[in-house]
């Protein structure tokens, strides 16, 4: 059931209204509909009396909204329990069947629940644009992927897990420099900023054993936690000293302090999120006669990351094979050695310290592109309406303050290209 409300009063106030009752097969027999509904309102204030004359301002709205939404993605079969036939096996002429994996009659919708507040503004007839908006947006049973222990026959399950809030605010601008239209030259300086805070509100009790599994776990990648009060995106990690001169061996904090070499998973203190405080793009747009220059710049800061390419290339690599160049000249080799990696025979995997994790600020130019257009009546000489070249290219270049380990778990490329277009 669907249904839909909407007014507009002398153009100047606004309210709309929606609702409907969903439901899915996907979800388990005990829950499988759920309502959702959605409310705006809006005030243009542009077209009040007291701004109806303005020559600055052309546009000037506020807005309000609030609304629910369900989320179903994932398999259409993993809230029910299924069992494969064992194929050509059989016992006694009989054919036998396992269980493929464990349904959850419980699994219910995703819901979320979001607070919108926003201000579009338009100004000196289009030449400056800025939009506002802030959002306050709260999830409730989160669904997620349950790790099992193997012995159980199968990793995990799809739960619903806790409650995870998201507030925001995002900026978007679009100024015009230049705006000649004698000149046939325009230039456009636009971007957007972003910057998001989640929290993690309440937990479930399969989560909390998942969280006593993970502080176990040990590997080239941090454990991500997940703790009432933190982000979902919390890196959690033991404190580290570096590596001792003496020995060659990584020197642990405790939680009290206390300096070790004996590692202890639950000495794990947060250091960081993966999430920026701020991140966006900056793009700029230049158009003279039939030529137009696109460059589009990206940007954030703020970030922590793990870098696990340290952990499983360098300090867990084998020597005697093929490896990176650091894992012989910046590991620790004979008392005395200053070194950023632990002693060279030591091949183990590192455990999961502070010491491999960076600052992750970044600012990319992650695309260019210059294209031309003939003039209309030179293309129609050819029988064709629009003639178009272009010439682009990505990941133009970076500054980080992380190196980014590129090609060791994965292709890079930068990519040219060269592309003609005609409309006939």
């Amino acid at each position: 059931m669907i249904f839909n409300v909407n007014y507009t009063y002398d153009r100047r106030y606004f309210v709309d209204f929606s609702g409907k009752i969903e439901g899915s097969s996907k979800f388990g027999s005990n829950d499988r509909t759920a309502p959702f509904f959605s409310a705006g309102l809006g005030w243009n204030v542009h077209n009040e009396n007291f701004l109806s004359s303005s020559n600055a301002i052309n546009l000037l709205r506020f807005r309000f909204s609030y609304g629910t939404i369900g989320s179903q993605n994932f398999s259409s079969y993993q809230a029910l329990t299924t069992y494969r036939y064992f194929g050509q096996e059989n016992y006694k002429y009989w054919n036998g069947a396992y269980m493929l994996g464990m349904g959850n009659p419980d699994l219910s919708w995703q819901k979320t629940k979001q607070l919108n507040l926003g201000v579009e503004t338009s100004l000196f007839n289009g030449l400056v644009r800025l939009n506002v908006d802030y959002y306050n947006k709260l999830t409730e049973d989160l669904l997620t992927d349950i790790n099992l222990p193997t012995a159980g026959g199968f990793s995990s399950y799809k739960a619903n897990v806790g409650e995870v809030r998201n507030r925001g605010i995002e900026l978007d601008a679009n100024v015009f420099l230049i705006r000649n239209s004698e000149s046939h030259i325009m230039w456009s300086v636009g971007g957007n900023l972003a910057h998001n805070v989640n929290k993690i509100l309440k937990i479930s009790n399969a989560l909390e054993f998942l969280n006593s599994e993970l502080l176990d776990e040990a590997g080239p990648n941090p454990s991500f936690l997940y703790q009432e009060g933190q982000s979902m995106n919390t890196i959690f990690v033991v404190r580290s000293l570096g590596i001792d001169p003496a020995t060659g061996n990584e020197i642990y904090i405790k939680r009290n302090g206390e300096l070790t070499f004996e590692y202890d998973a639950n000495d794990k203190v947060k250091c960081g999120d993966l999430k920026p405080t701020i991140e966006g793009n900056v793009n700029t747009n230049l158009t003279w006669k039939g030529f137009t220059l696109y460059m589009l710049f990206k940007y954030q800061f703020g970030a922590k990351a793990y870098n696990g390419t340290l952990a499983s290339k360098v300090e867990g690599a084998n020597p005697y094979r093929n490896a990176d160049k650091r894992v012989l000249y910046d590991r620790w080799k004979e008392p005395g050695d200053h070194a950023k990696f632990r002693r060279i025979d030591d091949r183990t995997s590192p455990y999961q310290t502070t010491r491999l994790v960076f600052d992750n600020d970044l600012f990319t130019l992650s695309s260019v592109s210059l294209s031309y257009e003939l003039p209309r009546d030179i293309s129609q000489k050819f029988y064709a309406d629009r003639v178009r070249l272009m010439l682009s290219t990505t990941d133009v270049f970076r500054l980080s303050t992380i190196k980014q380990e590129r090609g060791t778990t994965y292709p890079f490329a930068r990519t040219f290209n060269m592309s003609l277009n005609v409309t006939f």
